[in-house]
C-alpha cells in the first residue's frame, strides 16, 4: 500500500476510534413520534420532529434518515431505485440502465452526461428543525477514492430557515485518463414573517465538475494480462469542465383568515394568519460554462470536428428568469385556534426565462415563455383518494410548443395498499447541442458547423402502481410509445429516429425481513418488441438483490448489518459515450461511425460486492468490498461500451449526526 493510501485509513482509523468514544457520551437518536420525551423534569427534543421536505411539496415531509439499511450505496449510481453506470470511475459519466421519462423541460444544453451528480433546485432539501442539524460524511478507497459530504440545517425562533449541502467527488480511477473532481453545494434561507404574511426565500446552487476522458479502451483489459492497468491503451487523453452558479430570490405574499397560534407552549397566544391564497414572484439568475479540451487528437477519432494543435468546445450561457406564481390552498377554521385541511390544492404559475447563449464565438441570445397549472390532493388531508394532474406549456421560444401533461389517480386502502394509475403525454424540443454547432477559427483556416431543426421527441406513457408497505412488496407496470429520439451517433450529424418505438417496463421489488434476516430486491425488465434506440441502449433484465443479516448488540447500543449486495444485467446492451458532445448512442452505431474502434462483447456478468453498516448512537459506520466476482470468476466487466469498470477494491466510510 501506498504512504498516501496508508495515512488515509490511519485517518479513518482514528476517526472511528474518537466516533466511538464521542457517541458512548452523546444522546441517542429518539424513536418516539412525538413532539418531545421527559428527561428530569424537563422535555428534550426528539428527532421525530426534525424534518426535511422539497421545496415543490411544503406538506409533504420525511424524517431525517438515521437507519443503517443500504449505507454502503454511496457512489451515487448505486441507489434505491433506478440505478446507473457509469464510464468505469465514481464521477464519470453516467446512463440510466432503465429507460423512463424524463420529465424535466425547458431549454437543455445537452450536456447531461453528470446530472446525477448535480445540485438541482428541485431537489434541495429544506428542513424544518426545532435545533441545529449537521451531518458529516467520509468514504476513502484504497484506489484513492475520496467521497466527502456535509449537511448543516438550523432555525432562529422559527422564523428564519437556513442551511448548507456539500459534496465532494475525488477519484483518480483504475484506466488511464479517467481522474474525476466532482464538487457542489447548495446554501438555502427561508424567512416567514411573524404574521406569516410574508415568506421570502433565497437559494444558491453551485455545480464543478473537472473530469479527465479517455474515450474507452483500445484493447479488451479482460483477455489481455497487464502489470497495472494504468497501462491499458487508451483511445483519447481530454479534460471536460462543467461549472454552474444558479441563485433564486422568492417572495411570496399570503392571504387568509386570523388564527391565535403559540410558538412555545407556555408563551402567550400571537395572532397571525392562516395562508390560504398565496402569490409569489421568483427570480433567478445563472451562468453555465462547459469546456472540452484535448491537446493532442487523434484525426481519426475525431473526424469533422478535428482542429489542428487541439480539439475544444465551448459553450456558455447566461440565464434570466422571472416567474410569477399563485397558489390556492383550502382550509376550514375550527376555532380561532385550530383549522382543518381541505383536500385540494391548485398552482399555477407562467415565467419568461431569457439565454444569452455563447458556442465558440458564436452569439444566440432567445427566450421561452411558459405557463403551467397543477392541482392535486392535500398529502396532510391524509385522504384515501391520491390525484395529481399537470401540465406544461411553451407558448414562445426556443422551446415553443413542447408540453407536458401528467397525472396519475389512485387509492389507498390501508393495509391492503395502495393502487395507483398514472399517464404522461410530452413533447420536447431537442437538445441545443443536436441542432446547433458553430467552430470557427481566428484565420477562418478551419470549420465546423451545422444547424438543423429537428422534429420534436413525442413520449406517451401510460402505466400503474400497486405497493404494500406492510408486506414489503411494490409492483408497477409502464408502456411508452416513443417517437423521435434524437441521436448523436458519434462524430456523424445528429437525427432522431424515424419509427415508433414500443416499451414495456415492468419493476417488481420487495423488503422483507425475518428474524433478522433481510432480503431486498428490485427486478426491472425491459421489453422492446420492435429494434430501436431504446433496446439497443438498455438492458433486457436488470436486477440488484441485497441478502443481509441485522442485530442490535451490546445492550442495542450497537447496530449491525453485514451481507452481499448482488446485480445483474441480462441481454447487456450499453451504449458509447462520445465525450466531446455528450453522447450516448447505441453500441452498434459504434463500428458504423468508428470502422477503426473494435467493439468489445458485454456479456452477461454478475456483480457481487459484501459490506458491513454499524450505528453506535449517532454514527454511522459502513466498509465494503466492491466487485468480488471479478476475482472469482470472469475479470471484470464493461460499465458503458468500450468503458471497464473498477476491478475488485476496498473502501470504509463514516457518517456522523450531531443534534445540539
Amino acid at each position: 500500500m501506498k504512504a498516501s493510501n496508508a495515512l488515509k485509513f490511519l485517518l479513518l482509523s482514528l476517526v472511528f476510534f474518537f466516533a466511538q468514544q464521542w457517541s458512548f457520551g452523546a444522546a441517542a437518536d429518539s424513536t418516539i413520534a412525538v413532539d418531545s420525551v421527559k428527561s428530569f423534569g424537563r422535555k428534550m427534543p426528539s428527532t421525530k420532529n426534525d424534518t426535511w421536505y422539497l421545496p415543490g411539496e411544503p406538506d409533504n415531509h420525511f424524517v431525517i434518515d438515521s437507519s443503517i439499511f443500504h449505507l454502503e450505496e454511496y457512489n451515487l449510481v448505486q441507489r434505491q431505485g433506478i440505478e446507473y453506470m457509469n464510464t468505469g470511475n465514481t464521477g464519470g459519466a453516467a446512463y440510466p440502465t432503465v429507460f423512463s421519462l424524463d420529465k424535466h423541460m425547458g431549454f437543455n444544453t445537452g450536456y447531461n452526461q453528470y446530472d446525477i451528480y448535480k445540485y438541482e433546485k428541485d431537489s434541495i432539501r429544506h428542513y424544518t428543525l426545532i435545533r441545529p442539524y449537521v451531518e458529516l460524511g467520509a468514504m476513502f478507497g484504497l484506489n484513492k477514492e475520496d467521497v466527502i459530504t456535509a449537511r448543516f440545517a438550523n432555525q432562529y425562533k422559527k422564523m428564519i430557515y437556513y442551511g448548507v449541502d456539500f459534496t465532494r467527488i475525488f477519484s483518480p480511477g483504475t484506466y488511464g485518463g479517467q481522474q474525476t473532481n466532482v464538487n457542489g453545494f447548495n446554501l438555502y434561507a427561508n424567512y416567514i414573517s411573524k404574521n406569516k404574511h410574508w415568506n421570502v426565500e433565497a437559494d444558491m446552487i453551485f455545480n464543478w465538475v473537472k473530469n479527465e476522458e479517455n474515450g474507452g479502451v483500445m484493447t479488451n483489459p479482460f483477455d489481455s494480462v497487464f502489470f497495472k492497468k494504468t497501462l491499458v491503451p487508451v483511445r483519447d487523453t481530454a479534460t471536460n469542465k462543467y461549472m454552474q452558479v444558479d441563485v433564486f430570490l422568492t417572495a411570496t405574499y399570503s392571504i387568509g383568515p386570523k388564527i391565535f397560534e403559540r410558538k412555545h407552549i407556555d408563551s402567550a397566544r400571537i395572532e397571525s394568519i392562516l395562508p390560504v391564497f398565496n402569490v409569489g414572484y421568483q427570480f433567478d439568475i445563472e451562468r453555465s460554462t462547459y469546456n472540452y479540451r484535448d491537446y493532442d487528437p487523434d484525426t481519426n477519432y475525431y473526424n469533422k470536428f478535428y482542429t489542428p494543435d487541439s480539439v475544444f468546445n465551448n459553450l456558455s450561457y447566461t440565464k434570466i428568469g422571472n416567474a410569477l406564481k399563485l397558489e390556492y390552498r383550502p382550509r376550514k377554521l375550527t376555532s380561532d385556534s385550530t383549522f382543518e385541511e381541505k383536500d385540494f390544492i391548485a398552482f399555477a404559475e407562467t415565467g419568461f426565462d431569457y439565454y444569452l447563449l455563447q458556442q465558440n464565438h458564436l452569439d444566440n441570445n432567445f427566450g421561452d415563455w411558459y405557463v403551467s397549472g397543477t392541482f392535486r390532493n392535500n398529502y396532510a388531508s391524509k385522504q384515501k383518494i391520491l390525484y395529481n394532474a399537470s401540465a406544461k406549456y411553451y407558448l414562445y421560444g426556443y422551446n415553443q410548443n413542447d408540453l407536458l401533461v401528467d397525472g396519475f389517480v389512485g387509492y389507498n386502502f390501508g393495509k391492503f395498499g395502495t393502487l395507483t394509475g398514472n399517464a404522461s403525454y410530452q413533447l420536447k424540443e431537442a437538445p441545443y447541442i443536436y441542432e446547433n454547432y458553430f467552430l470557427e477559427s481566428d484565420s477562418s483556416r478551419y470549420k465546423v458547423s451545422y444547424q438543423y431543426k429537428l422534429p420534436k421527441e413525442k413520449t406517451l406513457q401510460l402505466g400503474g402502481k400497486y405497493s404494500n408497505p406492510i408486506l414489503g412488496i411494490t409492483a408497477d407496470l409502464n408502456y411508452y410509445v416513443v417517437d423521435h429520439i434524437p441521436v448523436f451517433p458519434g462524430l456523424a450529424n445528429p437525427y432522431v429516429t424515424n419509427g415508433e418505438e414500443n416499451v414495456f417496463v415492468a419493476h417488481f421489488a420487495n423488503r422483507n425481513a425475518f428474524y433478522g434476516f433481510h432480503l431486498d430486491d428490485d427486478i426491472w425488465f425491459t421489453a422492446a418488441p420492435n429494434n430501436g434506440d431504446i433496446k439497443s441502449t438498455y438492458p433486457m433484465l436488470y436486477s440488484k438483490h441485497s441478502i443481509y443479516y441485522e442485530r442490535r448488540l451490546f445492550h442495542q447500543l450497537l447496530w449491525l448489518d453485514v451481507g452481499f449486495d448482488l446485480r445483474l444485467r441480462y441481454n447487456n446492451n450499453a451504449p458509447y459515450y462520445d465525450p466531446l458532445l455528450a453522447g450516448f448512442y447505441p453500441e452498434t452505431n459504434t463500428a458504423t461511425m468508428y470502422p477503426y474502434i473494435p467493439v468489445f462483447a458485454m456479456p452477461t456478468f454478475p456483480i457481487l460486492d459484501f459490506f458491513i453498516n454499524a450505528k453506535i448512537k449517532t454514527v454511522r459506520i459502513y466498509l465494503k468490498v466492491s466487485n468480488i466476482s471479478s476475482e472469482l470468476g470472469p475479470h471484470g466487466y464493461f460499465g458503458l461500451a468500450n468503458y471497464p469498470a473498477a476491478d475488485i477494491t476496498f473502501g470504509a466510510g463514516i457518517k456522523w449526526r450531531f443534534f445540539e
